[in-house]
């Protein structure tokens, strides 16, 4: 049970809550010789500001006397000392403790001024009275107060409610002025507003609770009879206008006077409580009572609420579906503006030109080699450009004998050629440069595009409401002492949501989860908790749990003489329920295959959260490394496994064969594509395989690979290791590998270990 906070914010809430318990606590100080206004003290204790319920609680015990207020304050401080130790030890009070604090709180009552047996037990039964009524008023205050009314009450919150009605009817029928009852005062304002602001079933049963309160009280049937037929009055009148269900109570109780003799009397003065309460009722805004009803009932703003979040889920799809279109043009025109170098053809007609016009324009043998000789000139130096572009360079050995014979400047012809063949290289460099970024640029544009496309597809989903689980779900909580004001279970095609605003103090992971899973019938988790406006309430985000969990180990040593390993792995989970497992492996050791590699799989693994595919994610960090210069490549091992249904991809770039053991069987996974970096077009090796429950991976870096004679021989050291726990069984594997090489690696080492649970 949640104990209100000493600096209770005042809100609406609160402000009712003060007015309705000093109400009722005033005409109730007598009953019981106090005890049902401790009933209700402590119940204020647990839904409002606890200092401000014992001032009320007093207040209203000093109208009936000194002994009686010796009683409140003696309950009042007994229970406010164990309320005070709970609230600074930040330890609930469960039912049983505080049964025990109430019966200690009694004490006193119990046995001061004991005069016999006889009133002993009736003080014994009053005090018990007070005790159950004060788990009454806990779930009431709780229920209508701090929950509010927009959800329907639980079938215990509803029965305590009834309880208290009976009882506050039974408390005001023993109070009278003279010929007036103070009970008619309440009742046909009390039938009237449950029948304007709550369902006709509810106003009948109000009126039959309140009739039998005044029963108990006075046992007299008349009371009970006139606020039956008032409420069926009411109840049909009220439609037609509020006005004449008001004039029909009165009208009841006119002719029950007349007939029946209700009052005692017939006459102006009898009716003047009657008349009052219905002339409240009529001179009350109807706009109160409609606000009390949209809010008590809730059902218009919550459909209301959830048509608005599915408009909008429309609006954006259409957006995302443009915002899609654009992206993809955006790659279509990266695509195109590539500009496409000069090709090697082309290169070595320009270097023949070139020459012509450089080194053989002042030549005095100019006229015989380009008019007479042209073909023969044009051949060798054309064979000429296509070594020097071709290698990079050419050297007197590559100059054709025809030329050497009859070329006077065969130096400046070979420099001229060499001057224009490292030009051509450095354009077409800065060219593929250029074309690579916007190819790059393209991609991302289009992994954007098809991002954007699914996320249009998901808003655009219907998302299916299940109101009838909601207040089920609401009802279940609030039956397992969680303070929940609010449920919304959505469903769009097979996935569950389910949103809850809870009391911050009730958040419960164990609790929540059981009951949220056996009302949806599936097994639920809590994915987030949020907070609100509200200090005291949180929204808590559950969605379908897995159906399947990895652990994971990983051992990992540097090559022998380095202190740094060029190996990096991450295991991580993405939003959508998959896994990743990955394994980068920078060719190399030292900082800048480990700087490599950590850069690769911090890539890879950006990109898989955001929800790219296989092929975008891998193409492009290919053509990062291969932009990069650095001449430095990375195998890539990943497996990307689907939690839900056990799907895994394993996808390998130059990496070595994996493992997979199933029930004592492994299994080896191999590859063949190159590494990252190497080439600017890359495909990548992809196996698809359904894992389940128990199945272990292994990855390896080809550090640990290469102390094997081969896959096989790897795989049957795998197997015949019994261990379960995957840590265990990456450092048995590496201290095998490590025996073998008589431990100096002569490379980077890591395995990677995942168990399917």
């Amino acid at each position: 049970m949640k104990l209100s906070t000493v600096k209770e914010k005042l809100t609406v809430k609160t402000i009712l809550l003060y007015v309705t318990f000093t109400a009722l606590a005033v005409v109730s100080g007598g009953v019981f010789e106090g005890n049902i206004a401790f009933g209700l003290f402590v119940g204020a204790v647990y839904s409002a500001n606890p200092i401000v319920a014992t001032v009320v609680y007093l207040s209203s015990a000093v109208v009936y006397g000194w002994v009686n207020l010796l009683h409140a304050a003696v309950k009042a401080a007994v229970l406010l000392v164990f309320v005070g130790i709970h609230y600074f030890t930040k330890h609930k009070i469960n039912k049983l403790t505080l049964l025990i604090y109430l019966v200690v709180a009694n004490v006193f009552y119990v046995v001061y001024s004991f005069v016999d047996y006889f009133s002993l037990f009736d003080r014994c039964l009053y005090a018990a009275i007070g005790i159950a009524f004060s788990y009454v008023c806990i779930y009431v205050f709780r229920a209508v107060f701090v929950r509010g009314l927009n959800y329907r009450p639980a079938l215990d919150e509803t029965v305590c409610i009834g309880l208290l009605t009976a009882v506050a009817s039974y408390s005001l029928s023993l109070i009278t002025f003279g010929q007036l009852q103070l009970i008619y005062f309440v009742v046909p304002f009390a039938i009237l507003f449950c029948v304007v602001c709550f369902s006709d079933k509810t106003a009948l049963m109000g009126a039959v609770l309140i009739g039998i309160g005044n029963v108990f009280a006075t046992g007299s049937y008349e009371c009970c009879v006139y606020c039956v037929i008032s409420a069926l009055a009411s109840v049909t009148l009220c439609k037609v206008n509020r006005y004449v269900g008001a004039l029909s109570v009165l009208l009841v109780d006119v002719l029950m006077s007349y007939f029946l003799n209700l009052h005692g009397a017939f006459n102006m003065a009898v009716f003047a409580p009657t008349f009052a309460s219905a002339l409240v009722f009529v001179v009350v805004p109807t706009g109160v009572y409609r606000h009390v009803h949209d809010y008590c009932s809730g059902s218009a703003e919550r459909y209301l609420s959830k048509s608005v979040v599915q408009k909008v889920g429309d609006t954006v799809s259409r957006r995302l579906y443009r915002l899609s279109d654009i992206f993809m043009s955006m790659k279509q025109a990266f695509f195109t503006m590539s500009a496409g170098a000069i090709t090697p053809e082309e290169a070595e007609k320009g270097i023949v030109r070139q020459c012509s016009e450089s080194v053989c324009r002042d030549c005095p043998s100019r006229a015989k080699c380009w008019r007479q000789d042209i073909a023969q000139t044009e051949q060798s130096l054309l064979q000429l450009g296509v070594c020097a572009v071709k290698r990079g360079k050419c050297s007197i050995l590559d100059v054709p004998q025809a030329l050497s014979v009859k070329c006077d400047r065969v130096s400046a012809m070979l420099s001229e050629v060499n001057e224009q063949a490292q030009i051509y290289r450095a354009y077409r460099e800065r060219v593929e440069q250029a074309d690579n970024g916007k190819t790059l640029l393209g991609e991302q544009m289009g992994g954007v595009s098809n991002l954007l496309m699914q996320l249009a597809s998901d808003c655009k989903n219907r998302t299916g409401y299940d109101h009838t689980r909601e207040q089920e779900l609401v009802d279940s909580l609030v039956f397992h002492n969680v303070l929940c004001s609010g449920a919304v279970i959505a469903q769009q095609k097979e996935i569950v949501t389910v949103v809850l605003t809870v009391a911050k103090s009730d958040v419960d992971n164990e609790t929540i989860e059981k009951v949220v899973s056996n009302v949806v019938k599936q097994s639920m988790a809590i994915e987030r908790i949020e907070s609100t406006e509200s200090a005291t309430w949180v929204n808590v985000f559950l969605n379908v749990r897995p159906r399947y969990n990895v652990t994971f180990g990983v051992s990992s040593v540097a090559k022998h003489g380095n202190e740094i390993s060029g190996d990096t792995h991450t295991v991580t989970r993405t939003d959508n329920g998959k896994c990743i497992v990955a394994l980068c492996d920078g060719m190399g050791s030292g900082d800048k295959a480990e700087q490599m590699s950590a850069t690769s799989i911090s890539l890879v693994e950006s990109f898989y959260r955001a929800g790219f595919d296989n092929d975008t994610i891998l193409s492009c960090v290919n053509k990062l490394l291969v932009g990069s210069g650095n001449e430095i490549f990375c195998a890539v091992d990943v497996v990307v496994l689907d939690l839900y249904n056990g799907l895994a991809d394993f996808i390998k770039l130059g990496a070595c064969a994996g493992l997979v053991k199933n029930d004592g069987k492994v299994e080896i996974v191999s590859g063949s594509s190159l590494p990252l970096g190497v080439l600017e077009e890359m495909k990548p090796s992809i196996t698809k395989k359904a894992l389940m429950g128990g199945d272990v991976v292994v990855l390896l870096s080809d550090g640990v690979a290469d102390c094997f004679k081969d896959p096989v021989a790897l795989a049957r050291v795998f197997a015949e290791v019994s261990l379960n726990v995957p840590q265990s069984i990456a450092d048995v594997i590496l201290s095998k590998a490590l025996k073998l090489c008589n431990n100096k690696p002569a490379d980077d080492m890591t395995v990677v270990v995942a168990k399917i649970a």
